[in-house]
């Protein structure tokens, strides 16, 4: 009789930090046979976000033992998808590992319906993964190591050392070409590469790379050329530079043009963007975790509905068209509540 293997579900968000945090469980699952499950097992992968997790549901096995769940941010509808995956799909255990705020302000309503909710709001998830492998005493090959390094400088904002600029360049041009082609295959191609010790061609080839190069080209530049237009205008708050950018960037990348103008600036940015949806958000780039705590003061103050990103670069959901007197009045008091 065939022995039957474990079958584990690995997901994981679309940007570097992402791609890393899965790469890390594909090697020390699928390579190695140690962590979540020690022993081999099957494992699949897949790219996830809050959006897409509902689209799982249409062609989900019914027979996984363990899925993890990795740099995922919390939204009200996940609850019910979770629920769903373990009382109707035969998902025998779920993992979720986070370090967005929004999750980790919710974290009771992951935990009432699945296993086990790891979040820590101070480093990446691939970092979160890579501290529980050498808690199981797993070590990542070098090259694995080194891109968690990456992500680090990244998720921070600090500059990064010469010794990681190569592979810097490289996590970018993998996250930046995910987010402009949004194919499965790739994330996947990048993964395996990612989770592979052995050297492997890169993960991109020439044809794909060139169709990425022009399109990251257009969007930085259309990036750029709104941050300086954008950083001419911006009103002195406090330390802050406040931007009303509702009738200006009606696009996705309000989080890069918010980091975008701080670079001009030199000051921390929060710029109001609108949505299609029934509210605005205020994104406050703020070094130090200074930008969450400012976003926590918005919220408990009543102007924000709730917070995501991370300690440095918060998103809060405020409505459609804000007082921006009052607005401005929180942004500074907040400033003097949340050194």
């Amino acid at each position: 009789m065939l022995k039957r293997y474990p079958r584990v579900f690995v997901g994981g968000d679309w940007d570097a930090d992402g791609v890393v945090a899965a790469a890390l469980l594909v090697y020390s699952q699928e390579k190695l046979g140690k962590y979540p499950i020690p022993s081999k097992a099957i494992v699949d992968r897949r790219p996830v976000d809050p959006e897409r997790l509902k689209f799982i549901l249409n062609d989900m096995r019914a027979d996984y033992d363990l899925m993890i769940l990795l740099d995922i941010p919390y939204t009200k509808y996940i609850p019910n998808i979770l629920k769903l995956l373990k009382s109707h799909f035969g998902v025998k255990k779920i993992i979720y590992i986070d370090h967005h705020l929004s999750t980790i302000s919710n974290i009771k309503s992951l935990e009432s319906v699945i296993d086990e909710v790891i979040v820590d709001h101070k480093m990446p998830t691939a970092a979160i993964v890579e501290k529980l492998l050498k808690e199981h005493d797993i070590e990542p090959h070098a090259r694995l190591r080194s891109f968690v390094e990456v992500v680090k400088y990244m998720d921070s904002g600090r500059r990064v050392p010469q010794k990681y600029m190569k592979l810097f360049e490289m996590a970018s041009l993998f996250s930046k070409a995910l987010t402009v082609m949004r194919d499965e295959k790739v994330w996947i191609k990048i993964v395996d590469w990612l989770a592979t010790p052995a050297a492997l061609p890169m993960p991109l080839d020439q044809k794909i790379l060139s169709k990425v190069r022009e399109a990251i080209a257009r969007r930085d530049q259309e990036i750029k050329d709104m941050a300086i237009d954008l950083a001419m205008s911006a009103e002195k708050i406090g330390e802050i530079r406040f931007i009303d950018a509702r009738n200006k960037w009606k696009h996705r990348g309000g989080t890069a043009l918010a980091s975008k103008i701080a670079s001009i600036v030199k000051s921390p940015v929060a710029l109001l963007v609108t949505t299609r949806k029934n509210y605005s958000l205020l994104i406050i780039k703020a070094s130090g975790g200074k930008a969450y705590r400012i976003a926590k003061y918005l919220v408990a103050e009543g102007l924000g509905r709730d917070i995501a990103g991370h300690p440095n670069l918060a998103i809060v959901r405020v409505p459609k068209d804000p007082d921006l007197k009052k607005l401005k009045e929180m942004l500074l008091t907040a400033q003097y509540y949340t050194p």
